[in-house]
């Protein structure tokens, strides 16, 4: 029986207010419906088809088999909670959980943490292997890619660490062992008409993108369509993403993966953010107005790139093309803003398609890249052809690879971007 139902509707409030919650209508309404609905004693209707009714507004023929929003997102609440009590709940003495297996929420009352605290006569060595990597929690989206990271890990992991006359500009800040950095991932925009049924247009991007394409494929079909996140996300994302954040772990930086649709704003505030993520997917930058020089353009032959202000010898849209026995060139955009504070950055490593993504994050942690880069930024004048100089800029590549597997990336051109006048993760 519960018997201080105020302390537990405090608790929940409070919870509700912090940055971990704050910003997610769904995790909200999630966690204030389980525990309402534990508070009334009415703990039986806590099952994934009816939560997927009431909570996440599914219709009556919902499938849980084939649609797993409700699985999806107690995942995401349970490690959420276990992240505020972490930190600003760590004194809480009542802490509201949601064990594995079910949605019933528990209610726990703990003892205080001492605040005692040992202070050694010295600082602690610093330990020689780099921390664990959080890569294992999204392994589950990443199954297609497994061979072929633990193959390129094994060859990344013998390449020399990034020297310290290497490290400026592009990750300067990132190396801080005093600001946190999580990096993410893209996720596509899929549609699903039930019963395992699937559909992606690579030219609806986002639901504002010309969705009368999918209506029209589903009432040819006789069929509705609805979006539907979360689906997978591609290989050339998923072993960039498991690469960067290797690379950062050898440089004694210990960043957090998340899925692009699972943080907001506030996730990243006061942080480092590294987005690798195919040019057609969804990722938190989408909330951002942020400069741009080269722009991607979904519909024209496939979609590419395009460049604003092209310098002699330059072409005004770069786009993928085929060749021979399997070889293809396609182009991808690293991307290097400010955050807020200042001293933070975001960077975006994207490509027109996911193998390309792969390549651009290649790229960025290749020392021989890294500094022929440096070397053209530092031969840059202060006020030139490609823009006036500052830390902010982008950067053309072309991946070569065959039959989607990158080859080679190498740099194209690069344009520099404008300080903001005011910090850019706001809309």
């Amino acid at each position: 029986m519960i018997s201080d139902v105020s302390a537990i509707h405090e608790e929940l409030e409070r919870i509700l207010e912090t940055r971990w919650l704050r910003e997610s209508h769904q995790l909200s309404a999630l966690l204030r419906h389980i525990v309402e609905e534990t508070i009334a004693g009415r703990t039986t209707g806590l099952k994934e088809y009816s939560l997927g009714l009431e909570v996440f507004h599914r219709p009556a023929n919902y499938d849980p088999r084939n649609d797993a929003i409700v699985r999806v997102q107690a995942s995401l609440l349970r490690k959420r909670l276990t992240a505020y009590y972490e930190h600003e709940g760590r004194d809480s003495t009542l802490r509201i959980t949601l064990p594995r297996g079910g949605y019933v929420p528990q209610f726990e009352t703990v003892a205080p943490e001492s605040t005692a605290v040992d202070v050694p006569a010295e600082p602690p060595p610093r330990p020689a292997a780099p921390p664990q990597s959080r890569w294992p929690l999204i392994l589950g989206g990443f199954l297609a890619g497994v061979v072929l990271v633990g193959g390129l890990a094994i060859w990344f992991s013998a390449r020399p660490a990034l020297a310290s006359a290497e490290c400026p500009p592009l990750w300067e800040a990132f190396l801080r062992e005093d600001v946190e950095t999580v990096t993410s991932f893209g996720v596509p925009l899929f549609f699903t008409g039930g019963g395992g049924l699937y559909i992606r247009d690579t030219q609806v991007n986002r639901l504002s993108d010309n969705p009368q394409r999918v209506e029209r494929v589903g009432e040819s079909l006789g069929i509705g369509f609805r979006p539907q996140e979360d689906v997978y996300t591609g290989v050339g994302d998923a072993i960039g993403t498991h690469l960067v954040t290797r690379w950062l772990e050898r440089q004694g930086i210990n960043a957090q993966i998340a899925n692009s649709n699972y943080i907001g704003l506030s996730d990243i505030e006061g942080k480092n953010l590294v987005v690798v993520s195919s040019a057609r997917f969804q990722t938190l930058l989408q909330q951002m107005n942020l400069p741009d020089r080269f722009p991607f353009n979904a519909e024209p032959f496939g979609g590419g790139y395009q460049s604003l202000d092209p310098l002699p010898g330059e072409l005004p849209y770069y786009q993928p093309k085929g060749g021979d026995a399997g070889v293809n060139t396609s182009y991808a955009v690293v991307s290097l803003w400010p955050s807020s504070p200042a001293d933070r950055r975001m960077l975006y490593l994207s490509g027109i398609e996911t193998w390309s993504t792969q390549g651009a994050a290649q790229f960025v942690i290749d020392p021989e890249r890294l500094a022929d880069l440096n070397r053209r930024l530092s031969a840059d004048p202060l006020d030139g052809p490609r823009g006036r100089k500052s830390p902010f800029f982008q950067v053309l590549l072309r991946v070569e690879g065959k039959n989607n597997r990158v080859r080679n990336a190498t740099y194209v051109t690069h344009r520099y971007l404008p300080p903001p006048q005011k910090a850019p993760n706001r809309p």
